[in-house]
């Protein structure tokens, strides 16, 4: 059968057992205190690879606040898009933390995993922002102030109920998991003269995939059918975002209409690697 990230969940009763197997998923995958991802993480230290490439930190930091420069190589944008990617990610996970924090702490196996999934969320910070790292004398600052249809959407998913919650949510995952994946699409064919700054960049797009598409998984198990229903069209709608918040990225040619391509876009398009390393249900 094939997988979709639209496709029947496992049913109702069944959902225990695989909330249950992701929770050893995760455990295996992150280690006791985060230990075992914290040693993974020392292979993404920005320090062992050094561009050649000098990116001014004026610039960046006046086009990390708003994109007005015209002349910015794709290179540039694409450093652009993972450090805003981060911003955007981490205000999104502060608010909603903040916001479910009664429901993190109720004692079930469903509030465990999600404050999981909400540190994992904050490793993807240093994953996104760390490429910075590999360009001497960059140094990203504070100029990044989250635009209108974000707040929006994250001030939307605070208030909600948790039926109205994850349904929204798993949308998002989705339109960001579409997102990052077609940044790791379009990094083929930048850095040509640094391979190794690239791979990084890659390997850091991977890392967070594998992450998101767990999370998909807990959120498809978690809204049950009607909310499986809704959540293409919601995430066809979270897309459209792109064209206000990510301007890198359709400078760097993603679809001004994203959300036919969201539609477009499912589970079998991810790497081979993602597929392999990933829990999906």
């Amino acid at each position: 059968m094939t997988q979709s990230f639209y496709g029947t969940a496992p049913e109702p009763r069944r959902s225990d057992d695989l909330l249950s197997d992701y929770g050893r998923f995760l455990a295996e995958r992150n280690g006791p205190s985060f230990r075992t991802r914290d040693e993974r993480m020392t292979t993404f230290d920005p320090t062992l690879v050094r561009a050649k490439l000098r990116v001014d930190s004026a610039s960046f930091n006046r086009n990390y606040g708003r994109l007005t420069d015209g002349d910015l190589s794709n290179e540039e944008l694409a450093l652009l898009a993972f450090v805003k990617m981060n911003a955007g990610e981490a205000y999104g996970v502060e608010v909603i933390s903040k916001a479910r924090k009664p429901a993190h702490e109720k004692p079930t196996l469903a509030a465990t995993i999600e404050r999981t999934l909400v540190d994992e969320e904050r490793y993807h910070t240093k994953l996104l922002v760390g490429a910075a790292g590999h360009f001497d004398g960059l140094v990203v600052g504070s100029a990044w102030k989250p635009p209108l249809p974000l707040r929006a959407l994250i001030a939307t998913l605070a208030r909600m109920p948790p039926a109205l919650f994850h349904p929204l949510l798993l949308a998002a995952e989705i339109a960001g998991v579409h997102t990052f994946n077609w940044m790791l699409g379009r990094l083929k064919s930048l850095f040509r003269d640094e391979p190794a700054v690239r791979e990084s960049m890659e390997r850091r797009l991977i890392e967070v995939l594998v992450d998101e598409v767990g999370h998909i998984t807990f959120n498809r198990v978690m809204v049950g059918a009607a909310g499986r229903r809704v959540a293409l069209p919601l995430a066809r709608l979270i897309a459209e975002s792109h064209r206000v918040q990510d301007r890198e990225l359709i400078a760097l040619g993603l679809e001004a209409n994203e959300a036919d391509a969201i539609a477009r876009f499912d589970y079998s398009d991810l790497p081979d690697e993602v597929r392999r390393r990933a829990f999906f249900a």
